[in-house]
């Protein structure tokens, strides 16, 4: 696969996108976050990181949350001091917790480790904190998808640059739970987003990948202003898609298996993915602190199977959000 700068940058983003970017010190919900997923081929290990910082709070934010065979470990530590992180390689390492990631080449390959203590959330082991570790080299599968700069109202800004972009990738390496080192190999998604970061809003967003084909598609509910939906679709060659759909039923009381169904992307040139959606198992995540005032939400992220009608299942992620007084009124 062709990862010269030209193919890199097809989308408008560039290798200095890979680092921190400048932010507009007037708003207070400025956030730039680096994202990782990743999944074996057997949907049996697997996990995903997120680093994330505001500076104009003074905070950095991060979650890791790994599952196997069932049992799922969060460590979320959202109230960092951001004096205490390292920039440009997103360096932490205070009172039992380390974290960085280290690019090695700007949008194709960099190092991702972590090394902390976190509460068994699912399995038989719930409520047992134990020490656990990912050292995985991230390998690009494609280039970084952008829609282009934010738009949507409470994630635009007109003087400083707001964007975002998604990767397919590669990880391999290990990945440590209880002193047990287990060896990783398998696909997954990256993310890195900056701008104004509106929380207050729900959201749908689906990533799968296989040998044959990579998807990325999300939607947006935002407060007057409507839909906002896209994503990326690469068979051999990446292409924005046109159209996205979900149609999901929701239990916010299951927590391991929270929705069922289906859903449907296509391209401008009429190349369609649509499928069923069966899930492998989920946990949820803390949002409280994103919300202005704090609440609750129902945020989770599901590791699942895509049943697709065009070719083999799919593994890959499925998260939304969604509010929990909208939530109590039924699906």
């Amino acid at each position: 696969m062709d990862l010269g700068r030209e193919a890199l940058t097809k989308f408008g983003i560039q290798l200095e996108d890979e680092g921190s970017h400048p932010f507009d010190p007037d708003v207070e919900w400025w956030n730039e976050s680096w994202f990782w997923d990743w999944f074996d081929a057997s949907g049996e290990l697997a996990g995903h990181c997120r680093i994330g910082i505001h500076p104009n709070q003074g905070r950095a934010w991060l979650w890791l949350y790994l599952f196997r065979a069932g049992e799922w470990i969060a460590l979320e530590e959202p109230r960092l001091p951001l004096a205490d992180l390292g920039l440009a390689t997103l360096a932490y390492d205070r009172w039992g917790l380390r974290f960085s990631w280290e690019p090695k080449q700007a949008l194709r390959a960099g190092r991702l480790c972590v090394e902390g203590f976190g509460r068994v959330v699912a399995g038989k082991r719930a409520g047992m904190i134990l020490p656990v570790g990912v050292d995985l080299e991230i390998e690009a599968l494609g280039p970084p998808h952008s829609q282009g700069r934010a738009r949507a109202p409470g994630h635009a800004s007109e003087k400083y640059e707001a964007n975002r972009f998604e990767q397919p990738i590669a990880a391999r390496g290990s990945l440590a739970i209880a002193g047990e080192k287990h060896a990783f190999a398998g696909r997954g998604e990256r993310d890195h987003s900056w701008g104004p970061r509106a929380w207050n809003l729900e959201w749908t967003f689906l990533v799968l990948s296989g040998e044959d084909l990579r998807l990325q598609c999300s939607e947006a509910f935002v407060s007057g202003a409507g839909r906002f939906a896209g994503g990326y679709l690469q068979r051999g060659e990446t292409v924005s898609l046109g159209d996205v759909r979900f149609d999901l039923r929701f239990d916010h009381d299951a927590v391991l298996a929270p929705f069922a169904g289906r859903f449907s992307a296509q391209a401008p040139d009429g190349s369609r993915v649509a499928g069923e959606l069966e899930v492998i198992s989920a946990a949820e995540i803390d949002l409280t602190h994103t919300f202005v005032p704090p609440q609750r939400s129902v945020y989770r992220r599901a590791l699942l199977r895509a049943h697709r009608e065009d070719g083999p299942p799919l593994l890959g992620w499925l998260e939304f959000n969604r509010f929990v007084e909208k939530a109590s009124e039924g699906d």
